[in-house]
Parts: C-alpha cells; structure tokens; sequence
C-alpha cells in the first residue's frame, strides 16, 4: 500500500477520511462558517487523490466566491470566464427551483430581489438579472487552463505541469495576471517584450537562463496560445503573436547539449552502486538505480514499470517500455523493448521478487508523482558522492549512449535502445519485433562487455 500524507485530510474511524480545512479569517464573516469539510468516499490510492484534488478546487471555488462578494479579484486558477459560467450554472439551477407558474421574467425579478436583499454574490445577481449580459473575453489563463486539461491531463507527473507553472509565473512577472491578458489583444510587442526580460533572467547561480532554455519556454507559451485559439474557436479574431519569435543572443556562446550533463565517472557510479545497496532504507530505490545503469532509460519508464513488462524468461530478457494508465510514454519511439543484460537482469528479477502481488514493480511509487519523488530522493544519494551540477541521474542515459558508442553499436539499433526517433519509414516500420529485439540484445551484450571493469556491477 502506498502512503500518502495529503494536506487538510485526516483519519475518521474505520479507516475513513474526512476532508478539512479552515477558511481564511477574513473570509470567514462573508461564508459564515469558519471550515470546509467533507467526508470523503475513497480511502487510499489513485482514487483518494483524485477525490482530494476535487475537493480542494471545491473549497478554492467557495473562497473565491466569497472573495467577490468581498469585493476582491479573481485570482488563483479560475478565469472571469470561467466565474462567469459557473455563475450561470448556479442561476439557472436557483430558477429551476421555482415550482409556481411564474415566467422566465417574473423568476429573475424575485430571484434577483432575493439576492440583492441577502447581499450575495455580486456575479451571481448579475447572472439572474442580466443573462444576456456579454461574456468576459478568453484569457490566457482560459488558454492555461485549456493546455492544463487537453495537454497534460492524466500520468504526465509533476514534471511538465510544474514547468507550465514556472512558465505562466514568467508571463505573470512580465505582462500581468493570466486573467487580465485577453487572446484577442496580446501583440508581438508584448511577445518581443516578454522574449527580452526571459533572456535577462537570472537562475540561482547568477548566471542567465540560456537561449535554448527560452526557446522551449517561449515555445511552450506558443502551444498554450495556439490551443486557446484553436479550443475556443478564435481563429479569424487572434494572430498567435508568438509564432516564428526569433531567439538570439550573441553575447552567448552556443548552447551545446552535451555541455548540459556529463555521463557520471567511474569513481560516482562505484559510489553510488555502493550507498544504494548499504545505505538506502528502500530496497526499491537501489534497484530503480541499478536497472536506469543497466538500461539506459529514463526514470519514468523504469519507474512506471509493470510486473508484466518485465520478461526475464526468454532467450532475450527485456522490458517493454509501453503506454499504460500509470505511466504515459514521452513519445511514439519511447515504446520500445529494452534488453536486459548483466546486473540491471540481476536488479529486475530482485524487483520481481519483491513486489510479489502487486501490479506494479514499484508499487511504492505507483502514484502520480512518484517517478519525481523516487528521482529526488536518487538525487538527494547522488549529491552526497559528487557535487557536480552536470551529474544528474539523467546521466546514466548518457553512460550507456557511451558504451554503446564505443561497442560500435550502429545509429539505427542505438535509437531504438535508447528510445530516440528512428530515422526513415524503413526504419520505423519494416521488420519483425523478435529479429529488432535481437539485434538489439547482442548489441547490449557486447556494450556490457566492453564497459570498464567495475562500470556496471
């Protein structure tokens, strides 16, 4: 069983949750209650979190309400689209309440009497009273929110939604509020504007976000825009301002790739090989480590392994890398097999053993963000055996892209190893799964042989 320690949620008797939290002070006069609670259905797994973060956009919903009745702006998460439409919804379920024979007019004047009388929500008298009024226009948090839902709903981790944040926060910093940036009225100006303060941004070490750090942030922005014209239907209204945005900097030397990790050393892999197994209090996290050293795939993929992706018993041992409702894979090359040779064989029959009657190999982290939690806590182990910003866990991906290298391994079955994209349509699509898997488990054999003494185990 995977624990979880959720914020605002505590133990009921006979194992039941109960979802509680305080509303802020200010607020309290406004709600007239002082917390929000809930008894909760689910008690533990996927379903307990996703029940947990309903119940705490319920409570954002109610502060916010309360907010606007209080005369404060929308913040956090929600648009004045959004508010909008809720409030819409709430009216129309208020004068569907109405059980005399009034019309449509007469419920939206005693309605809205009613409301003005009991001081309500301001939004929501306005959606009784005028409910023609003109929609707030599409924002870019409309847009966020859009990407949020459409792009990266479901096992995509905390990675990808924690870079949207930092992201936004940048557009925030530089153009303002999400909710005060309409589609419609964001120029190349403010895209240009934007590009520069990225450029200028300093990271925690003083030194300034790289160009191709910008790029992908700036391209990010692109898609989130893109998607809120597409999804909202603004086609003939809004000119994506930040397509074809040039980056340059000739201040800066060339951002290269391989400038940005180095494959760990001899001297690292033997001293964390070392403290995985003596010093680890997760037996799991010392096999994860093991089997990314022994296969050369990113953490999420080893992580979101099932028992069933694992195939040690044939002539060629694998993992089958594939999408599944706990793991989703980066890419269509990601889904790939993966030979299993030396040690990481060793560290996956272990891992077998150990999650006997789990779906999962690593069920301690079969939740949405335990790829990120088990990469942090390897991270908190590697810091401790090199102080190099370049040495990452991702650097065991570059160690066996090395080995394969010098194995003479050739580009085509390097890819497919590796999960890169795989050049032409030949390569893509002809040929059979067993005969690729071969060739690939040979080429692992001889990369495992080749590698220094002591370099895998």
């Amino acid at each position: 069983m995977v624990m979880m320690n959720l914020k605002h949620v505590d133990e009921l008797s006979g194992g039941r949750k109960r979802f509680r939290r305080r509303y802020p002070k200010a607020l309290v006069p406004v709600i007239g209650e002082t917390v929000f609670q809930v008894a909760m259905k689910a008690r533990e797994g996927g379903a307990l979190v996703t029940e947990w973060e309903r119940l705490m956009k319920d409570y954002d919903r109610e502060v916010r309400k309360a907010e606007r009745k209080a005369g404060v702006a929308p913040a956090g998460d929600v648009s004045p689209l959004e508010e909008w439409r809720e409030a819409r919804r709430e009216a129309d379920a208020m004068l569907g309440a109405f059980k005399d024979d009034l019309t449509e007019d007469e419920r939206r004047e005693l309605l809205g009497d009613e409301l003005e009388r009991r001081g309500a929500d301001p939004l929501l008298y306005q959606a009784v009273v005028t409910p023609e009024a003109k929609e707030p226009k599409i924002t870019m948090l409309d847009a966020k929110n859009m990407y949020l839902q459409e792009r990266l709903a479901g096992g995509t981790g905390r990675n990808n939604k924690n870079r949207l944040e930092r992201v936004c926060k940048r557009v925030e910093v530089t153009l303002g509020p999400l909710h005060k940036l309409p589609l419609v009225d964001l120029t190349r100006d403010q895209a240009r504007v934007l590009r520069d303060a990225m450029l200028s941004t300093r990271k925690a070490d003083g030194s300034k976000l790289a160009p191709a750090s910008v790029r992908r942030e700036l391209d990010m922005i692109k898609a989130i825009v893109t998607l809120g014209i597409k999804e909202f239907g603004l086609q003939r209204e809004v000119v994506n301002p930040f397509v074809d945005l040039p980056i340059s900097n000739k201040d800066k030397a060339p951002d290269v790739d391989s400038n940005k990790r180095d494959p760990l050393p001899l001297e690292v892999l033997s001293a964390m090989r070392l403290r995985m197994r003596k010093k680890t209090q997760t037996p799991a996290l010392g096999l994860i480590w093991r089997m990314l050293e022994g296969t050369g795939c990113r953490g999420a993929e080893v992580i979101g392994l099932r028992r069933e992706d694992v195939l040690i018993d044939g002539l060629y041992p694998h993992i089958n890398v594939a999408w599944h409702e706990d793991r989703r894979v980066k890419t269509v090359a990601s889904i790939r097999s993966v030979p299993l040779v030396g040690d990481a064989l060793v560290a996956a029959r272990e891992a077998l053993k150990l999650s006997e009657g789990e779906p999962l190999l690593f069920p301690k982290y079969g939740y949405a963000g335990g790829p990120d939690a088990a990469s942090a806590a390897l991270m908190k182990h590697l810091r401790t055996v090199t102080k190099d910003k370049r040495h990452v866990v991702y650097s065991l991906r570059h160690n066996m892209k090395d080995k394969l290298v010098l194995a003479g391994t050739s580009e085509r079955v390097e890819n497919r190893i590796m999960g890169h994209t795989v050049g032409g349509l030949g390569d893509r699509v002809y040929g059979g799964d067993d005969a690729k898997l071969k060739v690939a488990y040979e080429a692992m054999q001889k990369a495992v042989e080749l590698a220094p003494k002591g370099l895998l185990g």
